[in-house]
């Protein structure tokens, strides 16, 4: 069948003209929502999507924050032994952290949707085998694979994100709800799991969550956009070998900074696995740097912006990993309060959560990034400083309280930035990747911190006053968090330094303005633009143009794969998919 002329086509198809090469111009007809009932229907469930792959997530965070609190009853039920303690927590983060670079790049090559929908309902199944688990080791093992799964959702999810909302106000009031909904998951956690164990048994901690996942997967597989395969593009190819060595590399350098605090950093246990972790990780970077296809193209690191936040991500997740375990610790040490009055005593930060985060996503285009970041070091510090000078006597209205609410102010002004810095430079193809480096940073700091503060406890109050202790030990106990929360300050000024010198000064990519010139005809000021940034003229010359290629991209690319732009009232419109293909 002849293909209709471009000009003549209706409103009620959409046309992109797409350059195969330099000379040879094809055409590509996208149906558009009234003509495909499907469209029509993401077109109003998108904005669910949003809140599906922000609950993943949400899922894994709270999963991880619930397992701690319930470590003691687990334990006496499925009598496990003391050198097993550690693995209740250490299987699934082990797990996670090993496969989310491979698991973030698959995603890249073979589709967004089909690895999260998988992850999803991996992460689900093996939650509820958990849950019947009869053994340590069928408890250790069904953990691990859950970690697995949650290794194929949390990039994926940061990817789908960055691909359906474009540049600007939109990317970041979406990256404010994602982060809105991690920075609920650590207390929503503290608190289910508190209110779990108290009435039906730790096992039902794994049985929401396999429930809530399995929930999901079928909002997923409604509400997340398919992308159509691009014809005439090459299957993709898997560098399996730079896969296997980058998984098993981060792998045992996990390991070694979870298992160093328990069997000794110098232990014959623990020194040959980071060993062979370390040169695993030599070799992926060779094989990297050799192969046509690589999991990890070095470009990705080539943007200042990116590498700063992933050693932000990794300094900020080991501060709040710490800062939540001690004051978890505190409470229930220190004030010797139960589990339930402990999740109550979380209740203000997890409430808190809701408004801080919600006004930076209404705000936060309009600020520069680097200030709020320094900023939510400093509030972090301060957070611990309260906490860290808290005895038995001490009210809780009196500094627990408003340590807390800093804390809250902290987490967002630095983790929501960090986020959005992380993945502004990187192209479409490697969204998927780059949120993978990026949590990988986050698995790698929250172990790595607390097992440095650990120690510390440790070296202050003896073996009982460390994270693996599991035995009150009392209000004794305090000197060595104290130091342990100094730990947290000692964190925070390293990151505030770090951030302050290298992070660059700039806005999140806004949409462009047009520009003022009285010697030019109307016209042609329609194309002429100007980003607000703070920094060097040449740095905000040279990023104008990529940001406007990039805004000009992703709605070529919305286009072709019938989505409309995510937050835009007009956005599926066929008179505006028609005007866009047309200019294009």
């Amino acid at each position: 069948m002849a293909q209709p002329d471009h000009q003549a086509q209706s409103p009620a198809t959409a046309s992109a003209v797409i350059a195969v090469d330099d000379n040879i111009p094809t055409t590509a007809t996208v149906p558009t929502p009234e003509k495909h009932d499907i469209y029509a229907l993401r077109k109003y469930l998108r904005p669910l999507m949003l809140y599906v792959v922000s609950a993943a997530q949400f899922l894994d965070i709270v999963n991880g924050a619930s397992v701690s609190v319930a470590i003691i009853p687990i334990a006496q039920d499925l009598q496990f032994s003391v050198p097993l303690l550690p693995w209740i927590l250490n299987a699934y983060t082990i797990a996670f952290a090993g496969l989310l670079l491979f698991s973030g790049r698959m995603g890249d090559m073979f589709g967004h949707r089909v690895i999260l929908i998988f992850g999803l309902f991996w992460f689900a199944t093996w939650a509820l085998v958990v849950s019947f688990s009869t053994s340590p080791i069928m408890f250790i093992i069904a953990r691990a694979l859950q970690g697995a799964g949650a290794a194929c959702t949390v990039p994926t999810a940061m990817a789908l994100i960055a691909t359906n909302y474009p540049p600007g106000v939109e990317r970041t009031k979406a990256f404010s709800v994602f982060a809105a909904f991690g920075g609920l998951g650590a207390v929503t956690g503290i608190m289910m799991a508190g209110g779990l164990i108290a009435t039906v048994g730790w096992r039902w901690i794994f049985r929401v969550s396999s429930i809530a996942a399995y929930v999901l997967v079928a909002l997923a597989f409604v509400v997340v956009p398919i992308v159509p395969k691009k014809e005439g593009v090459a299957k993709p190819r898997v560098d399996y070998l730079g896969a296997a060595a980058s998984t098993l590399g981060v792998t045992g350098v996990v390991y070694y900074i979870i298992m160093g605090n328990e069997d000794g950093w110098a232990s014959p246990k623990t020194l040959p696995i980071l060993a062979v972790g370390i040169l695993l990780l030599i070799a992926f970077g060779y094989i990297e740097s050799k192969i046509e296809y690589p999991i990890m193209p070095f470009r990705v690191w080539k943007s200042r912006r990116f590498t700063t936040s992933v050693i932000a991500a990794f300094i900020l997740m080991g501060m709040m990993q710490g800062f939540i375990f001690y004051v978890n610790m505190i409470f229930q040490e220190v004030y010797q309060w139960s589990a339930i009055k402990t999740a109550l005593g979380f209740l203000v930060h997890a409430l808190l959560a809701i408004i801080v985060f919600t006004i930076l996503g209404k705000t936060m285009h309009r600020l520069p990034l680097k200030p709020l970041i320094l900023a939510g070091f400093v509030l972090r510090c301060a957070a611990a400083l309260m906490f860290a000078f808290v005895t038995p006597e001490t009210s809780y209205w009196r500094l627990p309280f408003p340590g807390l609410i800093l804390h809250v102010f902290g987490v967002g002004f630095s983790m929501l930035p960090t986020q959005i810095t992380a993945v502004r430079d990187a192209e479409n193809k490697d969204q998927g990747l780059v949120g993978a480096i990026y949590n990988t940073g986050l698995q790698l700091g929250a172990p790595f911190g607390l097992a440095i503060l650990n120690t510390v406890a440790i070296s202050t109050n003896g073996q009982q006053g460390g994270a693996g202790a599991g035995v009150r030990g009392g209000p004794e106990l305090m000197a060595g968090y104290k130091n342990a929360l100094f730990g947290i300050v000692a964190f925070g000024v390293f990151g505030f330094i770090l951030s302050a010198i290298i992070l660059p000064w700039d806005r999140p990519a806004r949409a462009p303005k047009p520009v003022t010139d009285k010697n030019q005809d109307p016209e042609s000021q329609k194309d002429e633009t100007t980003i607000e940034a703070f920094g060097d003229k040449e740095e905000v010359r040279g990023e104008k143009e990529a940001e406007l290629a990039e805004v000009e991209a992703f709605a070529l690319d919305a286009d072709l794969a019938g989505i409309p732009s995510a937050l835009s009232e007009d956005a599926g419109d066929d008179s505006t998919i028609a005007s866009r293909n047309e200019k294009a």
